[in-house]
């Protein structure tokens, strides 16, 4: 079993394809390298893979990645995938856009919290998913599945907000109605957890880290007004939902004395000054025990 690092960028990725400011420009630059937007699958070859998240780069997640690509040999024939679940977190575009890339008549479950399954199923755009293919089927949290062999999946509340397209229906601080989830996935004695999106740490979720093996963790921003310092938007991290790094409240201070745990930064935006590994941010995580994800990382499980 594996988990492989599809994707290791917040929304637009790295560079994004309008903006040569902050890490773009280093990365249109080929100063650093470049990254697609967040996912992961945990799996392998011989099981099948879950892929958590559909960000909108999976096909080209797919062709980049030799484990996630068909068999030329498989018994259902020349249209065949390793993927046999996709999960996806909240109903961020960054999340459910790449469901799209999956139309092509290819059996898989989809599973997600209720709050996300609705908004699927009411958007007409993916109906595409044809429903004699793709089982829909709602996740809440606190129930583990078995999407495949060797692997328990359960999803849990996290801090966050809604979609930014229903702001304006539902109110931003209706963020914590289960529109935001956590991944814990258990393999053999292994535990992993996959966070992309986190508001607040509070003690029930210091309490389920603790003891992880592996942490995939909200890596958005580094400092909370780092976009507006650099020009490139007008919102901090908090209020697009994701705690900053170096916050008295956020991940470098709070999960410390977390031990035994592998932390990497994941979902990192295109500002966040951690992609440069010359940088001063870069060492202070690294100082704290914190790794950067990237695009085709491989953890064996």
């Amino acid at each position: 079993m594996e988990l492989i690092v599809l994707g290791a960028a917040a929304g637009g990725g790295l560079p994004q394809w309008n903006c040569i400011g902050g890490q773009s420009r280093r990365a249109w630059w080929r100063e650093i390298p470049t990254q697609t937007q967040a996912s992961v699958a945990i799996g392998s070859r011989q099981s099948g893979y879950v892929v958590i998240n559909a960000s909108p780069d999976l096909r080209t997640q797919i062709l980049q990645t030799r484990a996630l690509q068909p068999d030329a040999h498989h018994p259902d024939g020349p249209r065949n995938t390793p993927i046999r679940a996709v999960i996806v977190t909240n109903a961020d575009v960054d999340n459910i856009a790449g469901l799209l890339n999956l139309r092509e008549k290819q059996s898989f479950s989809l599973y997600g919290p209720d709050a996300v399954m609705q908004i699927i199923g009411q958007n007409s755009i993916f109906q595409v998913l044809d429903p004699d293919f793709v089982n829909l089927q709602p996740l809440e949290a606190g129930t583990a599945i078995t999407p495949v062999e060797g692997l328990s999946v359960e999803l849990f509340h996290v801090a966050g907000k809604p979609p930014l397209y229903l702001e304006a229906d539902l109110g931003i601080e209706s963020g914590s109605s289960g529109f935001t989830s956590g991944v814990e996935v258990q393999c053999g004695a292994r535990r992993i957890l996959v966070i992309s999106s986190c508001a607040h740490i509070d003690a029930a979720l210091k309490q389920r880290i603790q003891g992880a093996d592996v942490l995939l963790f909200d890596g958005t921003v580094f400092e909370d007004d780092e976009m507006i310092q650099q020009g490139l938007g007008h919102k901090t991290g908090r209020r697009m939902g994701h705690l900053p790094i170096t916050a008295a409240d956020g991940p470098l201070i709070e999960l410390s004395e977390t031990l035994g745990t592998r932390k990497l930064f994941f979902h990192i935006n295109n500002t966040n000054p951690i992609w440069d590994i010359q940088s001063s941010a870069f060492q202070t995580i690294t100082d704290a025990g914190w790794e950067v994800s990237h695009d085709g990382m491989v953890i064996p499980l």
